[in-house]
């Protein structure tokens, strides 16, 4: 019989570090970009964006007939770094999100508004340029 070398199991440590690491690698991506929410509201795309700290002259917005565009960058206070700072869970940096919107919407009459931390984007929706025609019938020369 031929003899085999076996790989010893891993402890329970190594194998709670390795399912970690997904998760942790998910959690680091998420926390680049702002929490986003969309709600359909009847006529109105209603597009919620949280970006607490970030100063609104610090945000761009674009939107467009599909799709919204957030652009910002948050900063850290001045003094921030070097400061004995022993814990930060925080984002600073630039951001860019795009959101798809679920219907085609008028983008000359988009709103922004920014309260608490909370960027709100109102657009309505729009017929995307489409008309429905009406089919007239040629009637046949009477003779």
């Amino acid at each position: 019989m031929e003899s085999r070398s076996m790989m010893p199991w891993p402890d329970r440590d190594d194998v709670s570090r390795l399912m970690e690491w997904p998760q942790r690698l998910w959690a680091q991506m998420m926390r680049d970009v702002p929490s986003v929410e969309v709600a359909d509201e009847g006529d109105v795309v209603c597009v919620r964006i949280e970006v607490p700290g970030v100063d609104p002259d610090d945000i761009d917005v674009e939107v467009t007939p599909q799709q919204v565009i957030v652009r910002g960058e948050t900063r850290q206070a001045s003094g921030g770094e070097g400061q004995g700072i022993y814990h930060s869970e925080r984002r600073y940096g630039r951001f860019t999100r795009t959101i798809p919107l679920p219907a085609t919407v008028d983008t000359d009459a988009a709103q922004a508004s920014y309260r608490n931390g909370l960027l709100e984007v109102r657009v309505p929706r729009s017929d995307g340029g489409r008309k429905k025609l009406r089919i007239s019938q040629d009637r046949p020369a009477q003779h």
